[in-house]
């Protein structure tokens, strides 16, 4: 875990990228569509990825960012080329997270991404809703050990959000058309 002096100097620095991806993580899972829900999600990973590069924190800027890559990937390339951009994101998340290693975070780093990344490999937005809110508690336990207080802040508002977002497009499911 960061130790606090740490956090202080160089968190201020970091705070700024860190509020961009904050203010877009808390909106994500307020929106219906597969494709606003992917918008606001590549600026989380770019806004995330540079406060976490700020902290020292390479595993989880390597990932962060290259899940905002992949994401805008997903968005310009279309439905169609999603298999190509999931298969050809593993091994390159994979070599990041070697490349990268530092033990506890870079493990949380890569499992959270990983969901995440599968996440929005999905169509389906319930699927995509399930896969991230299993991401959460992961992403918010990389945040914490890294000293990344703006990302655990959005990782902890995300997941009750996205909980209840969740909650709601189920109800939804269930009722039948009128």
């Amino acid at each position: 875990m960061a130790n606090l002096p740490d956090i202080i100097q160089f968190g201020c620095v970091a705070l700024l990228p860190g509020v961009v991806g904050l203010l877009a993580q808390l909106t994500w899972p307020l929106l219906h569509t597969r494709r606003g829900i992917l918008s606001v999600q590549a600026a989380i990973g770019l806004g995330y990825g540079t406060q976490y590069a700020l902290l020292g924190a390479w595993s989880g800027a390597a990932v962060a960012w290259l899940g905002g890559v992949q994401t805008l990937l997903v968005l310009f390339l279309g439905a169609r080329h999603m298999r190509s951009v999931a298969i050809g994101v593993c091994p390159v998340q994979l070599l990041l997270g070697t490349a990268t290693w530092s033990g506890i975070p870079t493990l949380l780093a890569l499992t959270a991404s990983g969901l995440t990344m599968l996440g929005r490999m999905q169509q389906d937005t319930l699927r995509l809703r399930r896969l991230q809110l299993a991401a959460a508690p992961i992403g918010a336990a990389h945040d914490l050990d890294v000293g990344a207080l703006a990302a655990f802040a959005g990782a902890v508002a995300s997941a009750v959000i996205a909980a209840l977002a969740l909650r709601r497009e189920v109800r939804a499911r269930r009722q039948p058309p009128s």
